[in-house]
């Protein structure tokens, strides 16, 4: 899971310094699980990952060896915004932004006014559910190990 995305976001995120600690870079969550999503109008919404990094060793079936499994929380309060498409009895992206939001000529669809400050998650489609969620705040949390519902095998089957 490694990241190109500039580390200082999260380092300005709440719980962003701690995420960065435990993978040990910025995680572009490449190959990971959208566990859920849970959207309010109101209140705080949830974003569910389960992401790793990936070693340089691979194992006896010839995959590669994976490390650091945890399952992130994006915590997102104030909506104003997202478009999401596919959705699926899996959901694994090809990687996760996490970025100051940017121009998509759709402030006319705004529930709030827009700001600098406003940050997007960018989920970059592989097979599922993708899309972009802007909001007004995020936070970030993460339980390290692997998800306590049962999903797909991470090697595909």
């Amino acid at each position: 899971m490694i990241g190109d995305q500039i580390p200082h976001i999260y380092d300005e995120v709440p719980g962003g310094p701690e995420l960065l600690r435990w993978f040990g870079r910025v995680p572009s969550f490449h190959d990971a699980e959208i566990i859920s999503l849970d959207l309010r109008r109101s209140g705080k919404s949830f974003l569910r990952v389960h992401g790793w990094v990936g070693t340089e060793q691979v194992d006896e079936n010839g995959y590669i060896v994976l490390d650091k499994d945890a399952v992130v929380t994006f915590t997102l309060e104030e909506i104003m915004d997202l478009q999401l498409d596919g959705f699926s009895h899996q959901n694994v992206i090809f990687g996760l932004k996490l970025q100051r939001a940017t121009e998509r000529g759709r402030s006319n669809y705004y529930a709030l006014p827009q700001s600098p400050e406003d940050i997007e998650i960018e989920l970059e489609p592989c097979f599922g559910l993708d899309g972009v969620i802007r909001a007004k705040r995020v936070s970030i949390s993460f339980e390290p190990g692997v998800p306590d519902e049962p999903s797909m095998d991470r090697n595909g089957s």
